[in-house]
């Protein structure tokens, strides 16, 4: 679970800037938190709505979280991101922290970074009186300055996490290169490693490559997808593979033939995805290890009738209001089950701040100034008494587009014959 985030010197963010799910003292909603049980427990929060305008900064913050997570799984690889450009001296030192929970243990990951790639790197295990220092490295030039800490040193595997952690590479980060070599002694990493592995980060534009094969050959998975989309009211009774040649499924040659190269050779039922849109295409061998072409479509029923009509997909990002609203509303009820699920997602839907079972700490809002910069604000420094949709439509709490003169846009009122 995510406790904070911290970014500097990132996209738009210019100064520290730290984004909290930490739980606040109240009784509110209470299957909610994930509340703490020890002295050094910390209480936190299972679900984070961010608010904001076009362009103010929401999605930079769900692009930090991957850019660190890509450092903790596989290091520096020649990452894309920005500093923030927008001052007369930009600096190109950049640095994101997040604290979590795993285990039942909390930790703090962090990395600094330039375009030239990693500078420093830091894992403490944390917790509300304390922090402990687990290792941290950090560049200069071209040299490293290396600390593990002393009681992960005194057995016989400290020789060998000195000299792991000596051997790093450059480009790498101590975190990817324990797991990949294999070092032992300091589950810590594990469990971090884990968490990465675990967190899962969504994009407009991201598609699941499995989800095809597990419509497919997951009957559990298929069945829940099934009853899902009628329950959501979207006329689609079931989804099923359709068997289709390659040049009515439109895929060029060149990628056709990549396809085909990348899967000779290989065993039954291994395939790879093509997205097309909103389409799901595949190319999967079968048990004879011939290769077929499908495409995942969508079946719906008329009334009164056994007869199977088959569509395109048809579901996309964009969701009706009360549609996003079941979707939370099942989210929620699914907390009894998992005490470790947490959900953080940026929106423009305020119909949420009103019908949605929504604690007041669970509501950050993200605003750009005059200078570029974005900048965070929680709910709860604003101790609401009014509606909070409406308080939000009217500025209150700002986050909000504010719109310019619409006289200032000349059009071109030229006739036209």
């Amino acid at each position: 679970m995510l406790l904070s985030a911290k970014f500097e010197n990132i996209y738009s963010f210019n100064e520290e800037t730290r984004i909290l799910f930490t739980a606040s003292k109240s009784d509110q909603l209470p299957l909610q938190v994930s509340r703490a049980e020890k002295r050094d427990d910390i209480s936190v929060l299972r679900m984070g709505l961010i608010y904001g305008a076009n362009a103010s900064g929401k999605s930079n913050i769900i692009k930090c979280l991957a850019i660190i997570k890509e450092f903790a799984l596989n290091g520096w690889n020649n990452l894309k991101y920005n500093y923030f450009k927008m001052t007369d001296e930009p600096q190109e030192r950049s640095s994101v922290e997040l604290e979590f929970k795993t285990d039942n243990q909390f930790f703090a990951y962090g990395v600094t970074f330039s375009k030239g790639g990693l500078l420093e790197e830091w894992l403490y295990k944390t917790g509300s009186r304390n922090d402990a220092m687990i290792f941290e490295r950090k560049r200069n030039g071209d040299s490293w300055y290396n600390t593990i800490a002393p009681q992960f040193l005194k057995d016989e595997d400290g020789q060998f996490l000195k000299f792991l952690i000596d051997g790093t590479p450059t480009k790498g980060t101590f975190l990817s290169e324990y797991i990949k070599r294999n070092g032992k002694g300091i589950d810590a990493i594990k469990s971090t490693r884990k968490w990465f592995e675990n967190l899962n980060i969504i994009f407009p534009h991201t598609h699941r490559t499995d989800f095809p094969f597990r419509v497919v050959n997951d009957t559990q998975f298929r069945t829940i997808m099934r009853e899902l989309l009628i329950y959501f009211g979207t006329g689609i009774s079931d989804l099923r593979r359709v068997e289709s040649k390659p040049e009515e499924l439109g895929i060029p040659d060149e990628i056709r033939q990549k396809i085909e190269e990348s899967l000779e050779g290989k065993g039954s039922e291994t395939g790879v995805v093509v997205h097309n849109e909103n389409r799901f295409i595949f190319a999967e061998k079968d048990k004879s290890k011939n290769l077929k072409w499908h495409e995942l479509k969508t079946i719906h029923k008329k009334d009164g009738s056994n007869s199977d009509y088959i569509f395109e997909m048809e579901v996309d990002r964009s969701l009706h209001p009360m549609l996003t609203l079941k979707l939370l509303e099942m989210y929620n009820s699914l907390l009894r089950s998992d005490s470790q699920m947490q959900l953080i997602c940026t929106t423009h839907e305020s119909n949420l701040l009103s019908t949605a079972p929504i604690r007041q700490d669970e509501v950050w809002f993200v605003e750009k100034d005059k200078k570029g910069e974005s900048h965070l604000s929680s709910l709860c420094e604003y101790k609401p008494r009014e509606n909070v949709q409406k308080g939000y439509l009217n500025g209150r709490y700002g986050a909000i587009p504010f719109f310019g003169e619409l006289n200032n846009i000349h059009w071109d009122d030229e006739k036209q014959e």
